[in-house]
């Protein structure tokens, strides 16, 4: 995620994962907070981070009321197979897009007047869905960047108001 070319005073990550991004996050914000469902992810980041990033085990951005200028997150966007075990890192339920569009209404409510919403989504997603959430919530999409891969195509699309 190319998010080494923002700047500011706060910056959230959703689904924080290995921490790499809020490594990157914190050499250009004063405030760096990362959240995950996952506790073992989170202890992976409180070990290998500074000790000012905060961490929070919680679904999204539910627990914070302070505005960020900058949110990112690569969330679980494929579709679960029929006969496939649902795994949380990689999945976004039956659809592929219900996560995406639970982080995308929660950060909504914690970005700032001026902020950006950075999220990465993939071919195999409905991308309608996502058009239709962000066009209600009076939100302005944009892509940012794209990546082919020999299956799928990445993009990084940035939300603002």
């Amino acid at each position: 995620m190319s998010v080494s070319r923002y700047g500011g005073e706060s910056a959230l990550e959703i689904g924080a994962g290995s921490g790499i991004i809020l490594k990157v996050l914190y050499e250009s914000f004063k405030i760096v907070a990362g959240t995950d469902i996952d506790r073992i992810s989170l202890k992976h980041c409180k070990d290998n981070l500074p000790k000012d990033v905060f961490l929070v085990c919680c679904d999204a951005a539910s627990p914070f009321r302070y505005k960020f200028d900058l949110i990112v997150s690569n969330p679980p966007y494929l579709p679960m197979r029929d006969n496939e075990k649902k795994d949380r890192a990689i999945h976004g339920d039956s659809n592929g897009i219900e996560t995406t569009l639970n982080f995308i209404k929660s950060a909504a409510s914690v970005l700032a007047e001026n902020g950006k919403m950075l999220i990465v989504v993939s071919s195999f997603s409905n991308i309608a869905k996502i058009d239709e959430l962000t066009a209600q919530m009076k939100l302005k999409k944009r892509v940012i960047s794209e990546k082919k891969l020999f299956f799928e195509t990445l993009t990084i699309i940035e939300l603002r108001y």
